[in-house]
């Protein structure tokens, strides 16, 4: 039989959480590569596979490498949700990046290419008051009520 933990945390690790999930979300969406590195653990594993100077060094790349026009976008639009399967119960934060307009599609749909939007889905895990693993879920959820009309 398979045992599924449950990530449990005080309310003043949830207020820290949630204030470090806004600080990523601004640092992202300002492309601030130092400001995102400061908040990743130094024994952090982002990604399943990258260190913290590697994971920066990607964040670098997608906003200023030799791509990084496809990244250059005027309207950000945040949703959340709940992550179901890489970290599981912990919140997913969707950034929608667009350059015609601000996106008014609903969590977990699909970029839409007619608007040159980018979307991307984080969810993380903490330790220290610093984000120590970075995921990108694949199965998600926009809202707790949902798990509880499954229940």
């Amino acid at each position: 039989m398979e045992t599924i933990s449950i990530l449990k945390s005080t309310k003043d690790e949830q207020s820290q959480n949630t204030r470090l999930t806004n600080y990523f979300v601004h640092a992202f969406n300002g492309s601030n590569v130092d400001a995102l590195k400061g908040m990743l653990h130094k024994k952090g594993l982002f990604l399943g596979k990258y260190s913290r100077e590697r994971m920066a060094a990607e964040f670098y790349n997608m906003f200023f490498g030799k791509d990084h026009e496809k990244f250059m976008f005027h309207h950000a639009r945040v949703n959340r949700g709940i992550a179901l399967d890489k970290i599981p119960g912990a919140e997913v934060v969707e950034i929608r990046l667009s350059t015609e307009e601000r996106s008014k599609s609903k969590f977990g749909a699909p970029a839409d290419p007619k608007k040159s939007e980018r979307v991307f889905r984080f969810c993380f895990r903490f330790k220290d008051d610093l984000i120590c693993d970075i995921q990108i879920p694949k199965h998600f959820i926009e809202s707790p009520e949902i798990l509880s009309d499954l229940n």
